[in-house]
């Protein structure tokens, strides 16, 4: 992940990169105490998920207030300005979806992909789609893998279309594709070690990564990453108890560092793989 240090003030911070899994999408995050954003436009769609304090905002002839847990959306080509307000300060994180980054999310939402995204209101409260951007956010800065962000991307997108805009995916609930699926997670069993593709994924079961997804889910009670992730655990207990140093398994298993599977395995097991190295010698 290249990263670019866009402003360093000891008052206002902010970093602009570029995600790396989906083309056209740049990633912000900015804490601000001090700065005003004239008015302007984006020529990308722009999502902003404000975590702490918060600014007012000035659009559509209105002015508001962005507070802590608020998403503001501004639509490509729409005007629109910021300034530090009753807060003292503005800790966000942003994304920015350009022709191309909207293209593959509909794409994968199975909407016309020259469709253009329309939300008639800036300002939205909606906790559990603010958790799931956020979480989206953090992941790009961290250890998740691309099939991990590509799917919270279409699932974190469709739900803010289908909630709060327009186009809307199809309303296609997840069905008993379980051939598919079976499919899905037998390639998953034998491809652990390699890296894997949300589009991949979709190819082999023949429907778009959105309904593959939520059909995932539903027939086996996890999206297909998390999946993923629970196979390597498994295979990476199997290896620890035979005498595996835990790089050698890192590795072994699809997990691009050792530190990636500590993270995995305590969050999931409770105790680090040397703890259970050391129980089960």
């Amino acid at each position: 992940m290249t990263q670019q240090q866009a402003s360093r003030k000891p008052a206002n911070r902010s970093q602009l990169w570029g995600d790396g899994v989906v083309p056209g999408m740049l990633l912000m995050r900015a804490d601000f105490t001090s700065h005003e954003f004239a008015p302007h436009v984006h020529d990308e769609l722009v999502i902003a998920v404000t975590e702490r304090g918060g600014a007012v905002f000035d659009s559509r002839g209105i002015s508001d207030e962005a507070e802590e847990g608020t998403l503001l959306v501004f639509n490509p080509g729409e005007p629109h300005a910021g300034r530090m307000g009753r807060s003292a300060r503005w800790r966000y994180r942003a994304f920015y979806l350009d022709r191309d980054a909207l293209a593959h999310v509909a794409d994968g939402l199975e909407m016309d992909p020259g469709s253009n995204p329309g939300f008639l209101t800036n300002k939205l409260r909606d906790p559990k789609l603010f958790a799931a951007l956020h979480r989206l956010h953090r992941a790009s800065e961290g250890e998740a893998s691309p099939l991990a962000r590509q799917a919270g991307l279409l699932d974190a997108m469709g739900s803010l279309y289908r909630r709060h805009g327009s186009p809307r995916p199809p309303g296609r609930s997840p069905g008993d594709e379980r051939s598919r699926i079976d499919r899905v997670a037998e390639f998953l069993h034998e491809a652990y070690a390699e890296p894997v593709s949300l589009a991949q994924l979709a190819e082999l079961a023949e429907m778009s990564a959105y309904h593959l997804v939520r059909s995932f889910k539903k027939a086996r009670g996890l999206p297909p990453h998390v999946y993923l992730t629970q196979i390597r655990l498994q295979e990476a207990r199997r290896r620890l108890a035979q005498g595996w140093s835990l790089a050698e398994t890192a590795l072994a298993v699809g997990f691009y560092d050792q530190s990636a599977l500590s993270r995995h395995f305590k969050r999931v097991y409770g105790v680090t793989p040397g703890q259970f190295a050391k129980a089960v010698a």
